[in-house]
């Protein structure tokens, strides 16, 4: 059988296919992309309109409704379910009842799934980050070819660049182990496919990829500020974004000191979203977005497969079928104090008492979250509202008050719904209501990169090159004015570098960055279950009482998937973290 990856530029619609049970394939064209446009490779290098096109599909094939045939999860539409699918349930304060609570298995947030050359949670990131990085690679191969037309031949280079270096970024985020397992970057890890490669390569190192993400952003950031050429839309590349971009590339190796120079540089002129505007549904691009998903055609037509669908409060799929989505971990949730905005955003016996009339109204209590007789549990989900009814009326009327209050903010579509209405709903402990979607299938524009996100990070960068007062002065301005009226810091030490952590990780909730920084922070998974009766345990099921080391799993190494070996005859399995894990091969 073989596999092939369509991309169509012009239309912006990108449709993949592939063989993915074990991840079998035989033929040469693995990964390969064939355009179903006129355009060529040849095209890109003797035409601006063809340059132009294949940087439109490019960048929007980061957000695409992709074949239920390569990408086999629900929702499976490029970088926001990467980021939400990798960079979050596989944390620990992140719960998805989707993925790991309504009917479906515990193996994937439990690593079984991870460790599995043939499974698809092996297969995910991989088909994804290649596709793109193949497309990159067309761009780049014939675009010198082109006259400058007054900036925009580097304009699409660099983002060409900017795009393969991240999606190269992605693959060590999964596939590499974090720094401290890694022999100061000379493990094998993935495979370095360029412009002119064979079709056989063997793993490279993640020093050498490294190399060429350090170098495809050295070169891009250098045509954005050189082209004088401004971008159009928010999904596309600028100046900015490479240098965060790069940022988080080189946090990854310890790289400190360019990590906090470009973490720096990349919010500069960016505005810090109020506690309104974070409260107020993270449905539209506001200022604060540095890059994010396509808001205008084609992204309202890929339906069903929008990231609000599976992950807003109100998205059609819990209104449809009534499985609750995604919640708060309820121990993480804790640490932070009453007075900030994020507070109010899960549901938790916190959120009874910041609406305590409609609780009274309908009589429900923080106590009935621990309350072994008004909880269902399957020993996966905490569901809150099956066995009691006041807490279902609570949650149902709650979500109608968010509803109109946001709808007067920015007038809702037609066909949206309000959150968690369905009367047979799953709403489970810690329910999220920061994300809510638009239109009868919940669009919602999902945040590739935020302000926030960098200035976290220059303060995280600050703290680790000996900088503790810059980095409280970058924790204050990010809380203070904008989440937290009585916010302070005064810490210092490990304490200081914690409360960054904690507080970037709160605001940075649902965007994909949980598991990730953890495995760069080499900081372990913990995950608490609940108890009946005790207000001081977790929010999950009993069978995920789960702690994982730093150091599992090879520094958490997530299986290259059973269909790199069959195509690929220059990898050699026994070169990466963990070994053979098929000693009969892989005929």
């Amino acid at each position: 059988m073989k596999t092939n990856i369509f991309l169509k530029t012009v239309a912006g619609i990108v449709c993949f296919s592939a063989v993915a049970s074990g991840m079998t394939s035989c033929g040469d064209d693995y990964l390969d992309i064939a355009p179903v446009t006129s355009y060529t490779v040849q095209d890109v290098g003797s035409s601006i309109e063809g340059a132009r096109a294949a940087k439109v599909g490019l960048l929007q094939g980061m957000y695409r409704q992709l074949s239920s045939d390569l990408l086999k999860y629900s929702g499976a539409n490029g970088e926001p379910f990467m980021a939400t699918f990798y960079g979050d349930i596989f944390g620990d304060n992140f719960i998805s009842n989707l993925r790991c609570g309504h009917s479906t298995s515990m193996t994937t947030v439990n690593w079984t799934n991870l460790r599995d050359y043939q499974t698809y949670a092996s297969y995910e990131m991989w088909a994804y980050c290649y596709s793109l990085i193949k497309w990159a690679n067309m761009i780049l191969t014939t675009i010198d070819d082109l006259d400058s037309y007054n900036g925009e031949r580097d304009f699409i280079k660099a983002n060409a660049l900017s795009v393969r270096a991240h999606m190269y970024t992605r693959l060590l985020q999964c596939y590499a182990p974090n720094w401290e397992n890694s022999n100061e970057g000379n493990v094998k890890c993935v495979v370095l496919r360029l412009p002119d490669s064979e079709n056989d390569v063997p793993f490279s190192t993640m020093n050498e990829v490294l190399d060429l993400i350090y170098s495809d952003f050295q070169e891009a950031i250098s045509l954005f500020d050189s082209c004088g050429w401004s971008r159009q839309y928010i999904w596309e590349v600028n100046g900015n974004v490479a240098r965060g971009l790069f940022a988080r590339a080189a946090s990854i190796k310890h790289d400190y000191q360019l990590a906090q120079q470009m973490a720096h540089e990349a919010w500069q002129g960016y505005k810090i979203m109020s506690a309104d505007q974070y409260c107020a549904g993270f449905i539209r691009a506001n200022d604060e977005y540095m890059w994010a998903t396509m808001w205008e055609e084609p992204a309202a037509s890929i339906y069903y497969y929008s990231h609000g669908t599976y992950n807003a409060c109100n998205g059609r799929y819990q209104n449809t079928w009534g499985y609750a989505i995604n919640a708060i971990d309820y121990t993480f949730y804790k640490k932070f104090p009453l007075t900030d905005c994020r507070k109010r955003l899960y549901l938790t016996p916190e959120m009874l008492t910041f609406n305590q009339e409609l609780a009274d109204k309908y009589g429900a209590t923080p106590e009935d979250f621990f309350d072994e007789s008004k909880i269902y549990t399957n020993g996966i989900r905490i569901q809150v509202n099956s066995n009691n009814t006041a807490m279902s009326k609570f949650v149902r009327m709650y979500g109608m008050e968010e509803y109109n209050r946001l709808n007067a903010i920015v007038p809702f579509g037609d066909g949206t719904v309000t959150a968690y209405c369905n009367a047979s709903a799953e709403i489970i402990f810690g329910a999220q209501f920061k994300f809510w979607g638009n239109q009868i299938y919940g669009i919602n524009q999902f945040p590739y990169m935020r302000a926030s996100e960098m200035g976290y990070l220059e303060a995280e960068m600050a703290w680790r090159n000996g900088d503790e007062a810059l980095a409280r002065q970058l924790l204050i301005a990010l809380n203070k004015d904008v989440r937290d009226p009585q916010f302070e810091c005064t810490k210092s030490g490990e304490e200081l570098l914690q409360t960054i952590k904690d507080y970037r990780e709160f605001e940075l909730w649902g965007e994909g960055f949980n598991w990730y920084d953890l495995k760069r922070w080499h900081d372990p998974i913990v995950r608490i279950p609940w108890e009946a009766g005790n207000p001081d345990s977790g929010n999950r099921g009993e069978f995920f009482n789960q702690n994982y080391g730093p150091d599992d799993f090879y520094g958490w190494v997530v299986a290259v998937p059973r269909g790199e070996y069959l195509y690929n005859s220059a990898v050699n399995q026994a070169e990466l973290p963990g070994g053979v894990t098929d000693p009969e091969g892989f005929e």
